[in-house]
Order: structure tokens, then sequence, then C-alpha cells
């Protein structure tokens, strides 16, 4: 019979798993932030909308929430429309309870003004558009 001793304890081994499961983590945000801002950036990029504010385009933008805390929230600095960074965030952050119970990963893409809805239906392209590439460009991430 052979005797095998462990030169590690069960905590060292618990150390270990916690390790690579919050890396693994981190590189899953890693691939939702890159995915999103590529939203963000060909949302605004694009927007087929005049800009008297800059409220609507600068409402464009993403949050993140895992087991219903905010990871990270992202709306391009524009040269104005703070306000609509303002109301981008906290209608993201709505958005992202609603469809999270406070368990796993959720991600919110929104444009965040009210009337964003009104002028897509005009025929304008505010984030429909570039919602349509989000998928492929978080598959595209994840791999």
């Amino acid at each position: 019979m052979i005797k095998i001793t462990a030169d590690f304890s069960l905590q060292d081994l618990n150390d270990i798993i916690n390790d690579e499961t919050e890396s693994w983590f981190d590189e899953l945000v890693d691939d939702y932030r890159r995915a999103g801002k590529q939203f963000v950036e060909r949302a605004v990029a694009k927007a087929t909308f005049n800009n008297i504010t800059w409220n609507l385009r600068s409402s464009i933008g993403y949050l993140i929430m895992f087991e219903g805390k905010i990871v990270e929230s992202y709306f391009k600095d524009l040269k104005d429309g703070t306000e609509g960074q303002e109301v981008g965030r906290d209608y993201a952050e709505f958005v992202a309870r609603l469809v999270n119970d406070g368990v796993g990963l959720a991600m919110a893409l929104v444009a965040g003004e009210e009337y964003a809805y009104f002028v897509e239906k005009k025929g304008k392209d505010v984030i429909s558009g570039s919602y349509s590439f989000f998928e492929t460009d978080l598959k595209s991430a994840l791999q």
C-alpha cells in the first residue's frame, strides 16, 4: 500500500478555485464590456437624427449588473448632453433590475431618453441598427 500525503490544505484548494472563478468572471465582464462599447460607439456614430441638446445621443449606453449590484455602466462623454447620460444610466438600471432578479449576470443596452422610441418610429436609427450587431459582437468576444 502506498501512502500519499497532500502538500496542500483544503483551504489552499478553495483559494485556487476562488481565484480561477474570479479570473473567469473578470474575463466574462471584459467580453461584455467590449461588446457593449462597440454597441455604444456604433450607435452614437451612425445615429441618423439631429442633435439639438445632444441628450438623446448621450443617453445611449449600457449597464452590467451581477447579483443585483451594478458592475459598471458606460455612457459616452459627449460635448453636451450630460442630462442624457444621467437619464440613460437611470433607465439602464431600471431595465437591468427588470431582467435581473438578483441572480446572475445581466446587461441593459439603452437609449434612455423617453422620446427615443418616437424618433425610431419616425424612421431614424437611434439604437435598433446597432443592436442587431450586438449579439454577433458578444458571441465573437466570448470566443
